[in-house]
């Protein structure tokens, strides 16, 4: 036997333990996440581990059937990882899922029935593309996903899905696969090439697996700190993120001297729908407002509720002119959008809105515009309510 050939019983064997121990790791840890794609990398790794199991005792045993069997459960976990990345994308559809599993199983069902009997290396050259196409087909499913996907856990299982076709890649040319009689018969570039299949196993597992689990980590702290920016009964961003925002946006309209609109929207007399109608009813009058708000705004703009019964809205590159006219449809949307309550009666709800339009100046902050669309806010109250006042940088 020569000196370089591995110890595939041990090699083999060692990996299926981390596979399962990882598996239940996992488990243990990702139990929340387990309908975000934590079910599917479970199997994934329980399946690798019996397919581990399967290539230690083919290399002491030389059974074809161990063989066929190994391969079959890796093409099978590899297709549970690439659902359970769909899964953390939240796309799920049943037809492509089916695909991704039938597709190489019936693949490689149709490859032992032709090559076996004929040319076992045939086999295990044509089995590896599959499962390298298999394996590039989750890298696109990664890339995919990276615009979405925060943090370090995608790098992690982007470079360890990458290692995995490069180390499988050397396979497709070489027919030896561990036997009895495999260091007899193998030369030395088969030997190197399983050297490097069985470090990466192992290697691979650990990474792919646990980078997994920082991703789904990575995302619910993203999710959370969103969150933290929202207001919980509109769903718009709140005055933290309002601050946010506007910094930046009153930051690149100063950069670009391109003109930046502030409007500032409160409900008429909504002391009066709360006092005669309940506090419930008078949430309700809030959530229309904010959902007429969004609907009606531009995908540029920044809506967000300021406080109590009032809104911002940030306007980039808006003139007075535009912003004025946008501010007069907002009223026009909300005078003729009435709330019904559950009593069947009717709330006729207006808004008066302050709007401070211009260029800003360079190293001003968010303070001074807030105020002056403030001032004429309450200049629209006190001359009527439900209408319109501008003000203009000078």
């Amino acid at each position: 036997m020569h000196a370089l050939t591995p110890d595939f019983l041990t090699a083999f064997g060692m990996t299926a333990l981390a596979a399962w121990t990882v598996s239940w790791v996992m488990w243990i840890l990702g139990r929340q996440y387990w309908r975000q794609g934590m079910s599917q990398a479970v199997l994934s790794t329980v399946l690798l581990g019996f397919a581990y199991i399967f290539f230690a005792l083919q290399s002491k045993l030389g059974m074809i059937e161990l063989q066929v069997t190994s391969k079959t459960l890796i093409t099978a976990a590899t297709a549970a990882f690439t659902i359970a990345l769909q899964r953390f994308r939240q796309s799920t559809d049943w037809k492509r899922d089916s695909i991704t599993i039938i597709a190489p199983l019936l693949a490689s069902s149709i490859l032992a029935i032709i090559s076996l009997s004929a040319d076992t290396g045939m086999f295990n050259r044509t089995q590896t593309v599959v499962t390298v196409l298999q394996t590039a087909y989750a890298l696109s499913v990664l890339f995919r996903m990276r615009a979405n996907t925060p943090g370090l856990g995608w790098v992690l299982v982007t470079v360890a899905t990458c290692v995995q076709i490069v180390s499988l890649v050397p396979l497709v040319f070489s027919s030896h696969r561990p036997s009895p009689s495999f260091g007899n018969d193998a030369p030395i570039g088969a030997l190197l090439a399983m050297w490097g299949v069985s470090l990466m196993l192992f290697l691979n597992l650990v990474v792919t697996f646990i980078g997994f689990l920082i991703m789904l980590r990575d995302r619910q702290t993203a999710l959370e700190r969103h969150k933290a920016l929202l207001d919980p009964l509109t769903q718009l961003p709140n005055r933290a993120a309002l601050v946010r925002d506007m910094t930046k946006a009153l930051d690149a309209a100063a950069r670009s001297e391109r003109p930046l609109s502030v409007m500032i929207m409160d409900i008429d007399h909504f002391k009066r729908f709360n006092d005669k109608f309940g506090h419930l009813a008078g949430d309700q009058v809030i959530q229309l407002v904010a959902r007429i708000l969004q609907q009606q705004s531009r995908e540029r703009d920044v809506v967000s509720r300021y406080g109590g019964e009032e809104f911002v809205l940030v306007l980039p590159n808006t003139d007075p002119h535009e912003a004025q006219n946008m501010a007069i449809r907002l009223c026009n949307a909300i005078r003729n959008t009435p709330l019904k309550l559950a009593s069947g009666k009717e709330l006729h709800i207006t808004v008066s809105v302050g709007v401070h339009a211009g260029v800003p100046p360079q190293g001003v902050g968010w303070e001074p515009l807030i105020e002056a669309a403030d001032a004429a806010m309450y200049h629209a109250k006190r001359k009527g309510r439900d209408r319109v006042e501008i003000s203009v940088t000078p």
